[in-house]
């Protein structure tokens, strides 16, 4: 994805998770051609999903091989890391199935769902989840903004 359409899958994140239908539209304009928005939001989960799980088990590729073998060990035994890998191999494969821009929005709710799971925080605590995003802004557009 192009930093145009990361910022714009963030928008258009935010966007969706605060139901502000206008802001939506505008930023699934920018983010992907019509009829494209799901096969985005699910490349988006491609990127985002394994960043913010290394992040959550201190990965990093500063580690020593053993210490980086070790770390990946424990995310593979983590039935947390285990189900994030399963709805990450869902939303690839509810985007193949050509999903309309409006159901682009569900496709989009699940990834945040999975957001507001790791950020734990209690359904409808919107402030948890606009953090998680903002993080994972940060951390898949490298530290910048």
């Amino acid at each position: 994805m192009s930093p145009v359409q990361r910022a714009a899958a963030f928008d258009y994140l935010e966007a969706v998770l605060l139901q502000d239908e206008p802001k939506a539209a505008s930023s699934g304009r920018i983010l992907a051609a019509p009829g494209q928005i799901a096969s985005t939001i699910a490349s988006m989960a491609d990127e985002l999903i394994p960043a913010l799980l290394c992040q959550a088990f201190q990965i990093s590729d500063t580690m020593s091989r053993a210490k980086r073998r070790k770390a990946e060990e424990a995310m593979a035994d983590d039935r947390g890391a285990q189900a994030s890998v399963l709805i990450q191999m869902a939303l690839r494969e509810w985007a193949d199935d050509d999903p309309t821009d409006a159901e682009a929005q569900d496709l989009a709710l699940v990834l945040l769902g999975w957001l507001q799971v790791m950020a734990g925080a209690p359904p409808g605590d919107h402030e948890q989840v606009l953090l998680m995003l903002g993080s994972a802004r940060h951390t898949i557009q490298g530290g910048t903004s």
